[in-house]
């Protein structure tokens, strides 16, 4: 796993290794789906918490030439929760972007490491029992590294590390119209990864 984010932190700063797979004007379809449950019960009771998280995020991009890919995507979060008071809370996010990747091949394998830089606009809320308490808007900015392995000349499956994050946020109070600002600086190179799916065509 070291060495695998030692590579790809090479990749990140543009280190080139062979021309990647794909032609000018090529058009590449994929995205991320993620799917999370937890539950957590009461020793000796009939109660129980749960938490459900369902994610998509669908990117569409155009080949420049044989490294370099820019597009669009639309990341998604849907939550739901329920607590041990049986209280139930549900909340949206969504975020749309765009995004810039420059890839390079290792060697004549069929891996490639890519960076990648995006940035979105962000919204979402939070309802509890069907009623709106919050909303939330604001932008975010990632560079990130990641790995892709061409398993065909037109599909290929990618993971992706955490990288650095910028986001700014307004979370708003229904009830009392309150706004309050948050800004945050992520460092979640080591911490997170991602598996996706695209279509190059």
């Amino acid at each position: 796993m070291k060495k695998l984010i030692v590579l790809a932190a090479v990749a990140l700063f543009g280190t080139q290794v062979a021309k990647a797979q794909f032609s000018k004007g090529d058009v590449i379809l994929g995205g991320n789906l993620n799917v999370s449950t937890t539950t957590t019960k009461v020793k000796d009771a009939d109660q129980k918490k749960s938490d459900t998280k369902f994610g998509i995020s669908p990117k569409v991009g155009v080949a420049l030439n044989s490294n370099w890919v820019v597009g669009i995507f639309a990341k998604s979060e849907f939550g739901s929760s329920k607590s041990i008071l049986d209280v139930k809370t549900k909340t949206l996010d969504i975020t749309p972007g765009l995004f810039v990747r420059n890839y390079h091949m290792i060697g004549q394998s069929k891996f490639a490491f890519f960076a990648e830089a995006n940035a979105g606009y962000h919204f979402g809320n939070t309802k509890v029992e069907d009623d709106k308490i919050s909303t939330v808007n604001g932008f975010e900015v990632n560079v990130l590294p990641g790995i892709t392995y061409f398993v065909t000349k037109h599909f290929m499956i990618e993971g992706a590390f955490g990288g650095l994050t910028y986001g700014y946020d307004q979370n708003k109070l229904e009830a009392t119209g309150v706004k309050t600002n948050t800004s945050s600086f992520d460092f979640n190179f080591p911490k997170e990864f991602s598996l996706g799916v695209n279509w190059i065509f």
